[in-house]
């Protein structure tokens, strides 16, 4: 997710913006135009003690994880999922069932928290081979920067977790595709927009312990995005949702461009 205005969160470019120096392995640039319109229904939230519907993998050897390109094992709470304070919206118009939308979104935030972690332990090689992501390279490049930029000043990145006021199901007009595939993505018939606010850090965490903050954005300064991708299972990973895209619906450009699906 990418962080704004400087802040990078997964993916999203900070020209566009669930986050570079660039990594000879990532260049992208994104842009879009118009799409069709999204049908909305009444929002319904999502009840805080309602059990998820989706589970972790097992635990793994680390063997497994290196041959996703992780250098260690998560620890045992990233892949634990909790939707709790966090409304789930389903404006595809019946097309999928509400809750197939909510275990979708628990699949978001597993993967987000994926990527929290993979950044902070400088896990950058993980992130291309995760899975995570069916355009890694593209999706994921604000994070490799970020990773590379302080590995190389002898530090690590760490990001704070914004606040998801809403993870919002929307359908994506097929027309968009070409679009979507110019700027690298993979596109695919559903995105959440996430509803995210502030505050969220960016520091640099230096061999000593030392803290640098490097960016932020207030308490309650949106910073929305749009992520494309779809449901999967993953062995190793458990219940995720496979980001094909990601979108900074903060920009002016990408607003008129992606409207109504960047739409609050």
């Amino acid at each position: 997710m990418t962080r704004y205005p400087d802040v990078n969160r997964v993916g999203v470019s900070p020209e566009w913006h669930w986050v570079p120096i660039v990594c000879a392995a990532v260049a992208v640039a994104a842009s879009c135009g118009a799409l069709g319109q999204v049908s909305h229904t009444t929002p319904a939230p999502t009840a805080p003690a309602e059990a998820s519907l989706t589970t972790p993998a097992p635990p793994a050897p680390l063997a497994e994880w290196q041959k996703r390109g992780a250098t260690e094992v998560p620890p045992a709470d990233v892949p634990l999922v909790s939707l709790r304070g966090t409304e789930v919206v389903n404006q595809t118009g019946g097309a999928v069932s509400d809750r197939d939308a909510r275990a979708w979104a628990e699949g978001l935030v597993r993967t987000y928290q994926f990527v929290l972690w993979a950044v902070s332990r400088g896990q950058d090689r993980f992130l291309l081979g995760s899975g995570l992501s069916t355009a890694a390279p593209a999706v994921f490049r604000p994070n490799f920067n970020d990773v590379l930029q302080a590995r190389r000043s002898g530090a690590r990145v760490e990001y704070s977790r914004e606040v998801f006021r809403r993870l919002v199901l929307r359908a994506v007009p097929q027309a968009v595709q070409s679009k979507f595939q110019a700027q690298q993505f993979a596109f695919r018939p559903y995105a959440f927009f996430l509803d995210a606010v502030g505050p969220i850090t960016t520091t640099w965490i230096d061999g000593q312990g030392n803290r640098t903050v490097k960016s932020q954005i207030g308490d309650g300064v949106p910073a929305f995005e749009l992520m494309g991708g779809e449901p999967g299972h993953d062995p190793l990973l458990g219940d995720v949702w496979t980001l094909g895209s990601d979108w900074n619906c903060t920009s002016d450009s990408t607003r008129a461009g992606l409207a109504p699906l960047c739409n609050p």
